[in-house]
């Protein structure tokens, strides 16, 4: 696959044998493209969202009080009304009074600046202006639950376990699937390049070509995502890359092969 990659950058002609190959080759090349794009926002990730995510675990390890619910009711370790913010983002701010039983109201939850407000029997949140309310009584349980720095920790492992590798799984599919798509938006527009330069040429082939030709594409992605600022236009770049590569590989695949062409009789 890594000569594949090598070839559709730096060789035109090896666009015959690309338009050729077996279909499951051009799967296969398929999903190393898309591998390369994952691997690059893995690393992105681990460097932009980890320490967001490690900090988050931490606040709630070391801020949030110890919470017990028990026969529908709410208790904590606050003694009195407390308002836990984010390190970060001070509009993620929980307000917890678990002596509290009387209704939150609004203008409350404004005045108290919290975007959710934890009660004895209830859970209020605001969501796009309107107030929601979660009857916690109504959850009556047998068991007592108790969540605390120890229940953080083990969240934060199972987050671990489960969050990355279900992103690299979700985006691997998508960007196979991108991939794919644009194959194909890009082969219709090939049958336009192939039929101003003679290229006989089948939409099949046109396909695998142009699923090769977004290799350099698929490289400036993976660089964008690893980037710490943008690549301006980078949509523009990769589709001018893309045809690009597309017109030069369905000109040398419209060619006849050389290896091929029998000598002319002789004289």
């Amino acid at each position: 696959m890594f000569t594949d990659l090598i070839a559709s950058l730096t060789s035109p002609s090896a666009y015959r044998r690309f338009a050729g190959e077996k279909p499951l080759r051009t799967a296969a090349y398929t999903a190393f493209l898309s591998l390369i794009f994952v691997v690059a926002l893995s690393v992105a990730i681990r460097i932009r969202l980890t320490p967001l995510f490690d900090q988050t675990f931490d606040w709630l390890k070391t801020t949030m009080p110890a919470i017990t619910f028990s026969a529908g009711k709410l208790t904590s370790t606050a003694p009195t009304p407390t308002l836990v913010e984010h390190p970060r983002f001070k509009e993620v701010a929980v307000m917890i009074d678990t002596s509290r039983t009387e209704p939150v109201t609004a203008a409350q939850m404004k005045d108290a600046k919290a975007l959710a407000y934890l009660t004895s029997n209830a859970l209020y949140m605001e969501r796009d202006g309107r107030l929601e309310v979660f009857d916690l009584s109504k959850s009556a349980s047998a068991k007592t639950i108790t969540v605390d720095a120890q229940s953080y920790g083990e969240m934060e492992r199972v987050f671990n376990w489960v969050f990355y590798p279900l992103v690299i799984l979700f985006f691997f599919v998508i960007f196979c699937i991108s991939l794919c798509f644009f194959a194909a938006i890009y082969g219709l527009a090939g049958m336009l390049v192939a039929s101003l330069t003679g290229a006989e040429l089948g939409f099949g082939a046109l396909l695998k070509l142009a699923l090769h030709a977004q290799s350099a594409a698929v490289l400036l992605r993976a660089v964008d995502a690893l980037s710490p600022a943008r690549i301006p236009s980078s949509w523009a770049v990769s589709l001018a890359l893309s045809m690009t590569y597309l017109t030069l590989g369905i000109r040398a695949a419209g060619r006849p092969d050389p290896a091929r062409t029998p000598p002319a009789p002789a004289a």
